[in-house]
């Protein structure tokens, strides 16, 4: 992990300079005109991509920010979340950091030690989606500025490889199941997916199956205890869908010790019929997919399961990720640390993120000239109806404990049932 010290010189005149607090509608006098921040970034430093994005970011905003100068760590994957952890145990969190709107990043927003920025952000909800302004603390509070709104669970789908195959999309779990047998014959992977963080199985894949297993009136119920549980058919059901492809050689061999990228390098390279992953992969799908390949990948969901309970053709949506601030900052430091915030997720930054492939949470025209998939996932967001995540409805402990238990059964040290007991069990003492 690199430190990366961005200094611009800038010569300002301290007479009559303000900084204007973006979204607040009002002007806070600067004593020094320059401030500097530290910050704690989620960037992959290995893909070009998301670096190149990134710093096309932060050129844009200091083109307009010049007096704000950031001191930048980079984090990514697991080792972002337990050095931040680290970082919140200690006291000694970041001026800005990259959060989560739920329990992923609990140990700093449910701690006091991330602002609530509503009063920066008051008068300007209207321009995001309604999702991505639902309460993140039990007040109310804002801690996070959602950069967009998330489908965890997209089935993207090499559409050419099918047809070459003579297969259709399946209707159901066991259609896609006989597929197995012909796709591997033709040497190629049916479901590319990579789970050796844990993370991908629960999140990009398990959550939907829940919804569509039991639906959102008993899901809502299980997750209060209200004459329902994890230990119930409907949660087992979810979980034996993941324990028969992977004994059926459905996903990709060595999964769960599988980097995160392998998998979307796999069906990029045509390797794979089918990828299992979130939506945010479009990010990268929009610079590593050629303009035929574009052409020829779809965004679907699972297919439909037995005795399923739930919607048809449902995902797993949550409102986004994005930069928070340090409790403890005040003044200018704070209101230099909100225009970063607001840059990021607002009009500027939002606007530059689409290009690239992102679906903002801050409403804006799809432009003319959108790739297209960036089309595919604005369609596909705007259209799938969806259920909870897990991991935005449970907190970090329980989903260590699941997605860890997850790999064991896919693994056959644990059958579906005790999986699903022993996450029960952990649920009611924790979390209700």
């Amino acid at each position: 992990m690199r430190k990366v010290l961005l200094c611009i010189a800038v010569v300002l005149l301290v007479g009559g300079v303000a900084l204007f607090a973006a979204g607040r509608g009002e002007e806070v006098a600067v004593v020094d005109p320059t401030v500097t921040l530290t910050m704690f970034t989620y960037t992959d430093l290995t893909d070009a991509v998301d670096v190149a994005n990134w710093e096309v970011l932060l050129e844009a905003f200091h083109e307009q920010h010049p007096n704000i100068r950031f001191e930048i760590d980079h984090g990514y994957d697991e080792a972002y979340h337990t050095r931040l952890q680290a970082m919140s145990a200690a006291g000694r969190l970041p001026d800005i950091m990259f959060l989560w709107p739920d329990d992923r990043t609990g140990m700093v927003t449910a701690s006091g030690q991330a602002k609530d920025l509503r009063p920066w952000l008051s008068g300007r909800e209207g321009e995001f989606a309604e999702i991505a302004m639902m309460p993140q603390g039990p007040d109310g509070e804002i801690f996070e500025l959602p950069e967009q709104v998330t489908a965890t669970h997209v089935m993207f789908t090499n559409e050419r490889l099918l047809g070459e195959l003579g297969l259709d999309f399946p209707a159901t779990h066991e259609e896609l199941l006989a597929q197995g047998p012909i796709i591997r014959e033709a040497g190629l992977i049916p479901i590319a997916m990579d789970n050796g963080g844990g993370w991908q199985m629960q999140s990009t894949f398990l959550s939907a199956l829940v919804e569509r297993a039991g639906g959102m009136e008993w899901y809502n119920r299980a997750l209060a205890g209200d004459n329902a549980s994890f230990e119930d058919a409907e949660f087992v059901a979810a979980l034996d869908i993941v324990q028969q492809l992977y004994r059926n050689d459905m996903f990709s061999p060595g999964m769960n010790t599988a980097d995160y990228g392998r998998a979307l390098t796999d069906f990029v390279n045509e390797r794979a019929v089918y990828f299992i992953d979130g939506g945010w992969r479009v990010n990268a799908l929009v610079a590593e997919l050629t303009d035929a390949q574009k052409e020829h990948v779809s965004l679907r969901t699972y297919p439909d399961i037995p005795n399923q309970r739930g919607t048809h053709g449902s995902t797993a949506m949550v409102q986004g990720t994005g930069y928070g601030m340090n409790s403890r900052l005040e003044g200018p430091a704070a209101d230099a640390a909100w225009e970063w915030i607001w840059f990021y997720s607002g009009p500027i930054g939002s606007e530059i993120r689409q290009r690239h492939g992102a679906v903002p949470a801050y409403r804006l025209d799809l432009p003319t000239d959108a790739d297209p998939m960036v089309v595919k996932l604005t369609s596909f967001i705007n259209d799938t109806p969806a259920g909870w995540v897990l991991d935005s409805v449970l907190g970090q402990e329980s989903m260590g404990l699941l997605q860890a238990d997850l790999q064991e059964m896919m693994l056959g040290s644990r059958t579906p049932v005790q999986v699903a007991q022993r996450f029960e069990r952990f649920v009611a003492a924790n979390e209700r």
